[in-house]
């Protein structure tokens, strides 16, 4: 597997030839983190394959739908083969992280923070 990596601010990096991209295990966990960020909808050409954020982060109670959906999205993702672990913490600031411990076709037990 092979993507165009992406920089700081979530655009596609230009510029450094092959170091613009990721393949095999680094590759998988950006798919991972790109695709539980974008939401539902989002993409014409599959938009259930996103969280539908609007929606849960509208409602009350909604931690467990969190995981719920961020383990159903990162099982879907191509070369995930596992998932060890997902941690959910939120902030004061209107804001949360997920950590993530999965396996994937690569290796085991690779770590993926996100702030949502």
């Amino acid at each position: 597997m092979k993507v165009r990596r992406l920089n700081k601010d979530n655009d596609w990096s230009f510029g450094n030839g092959k170091a613009n991209y990721l393949k095999d295990n680094d590759a998988i966990l950006q798919n991972v983190a790109t695709r539980i960020k974008s939401f539902k909808n989002d993409w014409f050409l599959d938009g259930e394959s996103h969280i539908d954020w609007f929606t849960i982060l509208g409602s009350k109670e909604n931690k467990q739908t969190i995981i719920n959906e961020v383990e159903r999205v990162t099982l879907s993702t191509e070369g995930v083969t596992k998932i060890n672990l997902i941690e959910l913490s939120e902030s004061d600031q209107r804001s949360a992280k997920i950590s993530i411990v999965l396996d994937t076709i690569y290796s085991i037990n690779n770590s993926l923070g996100l702030k949502i």
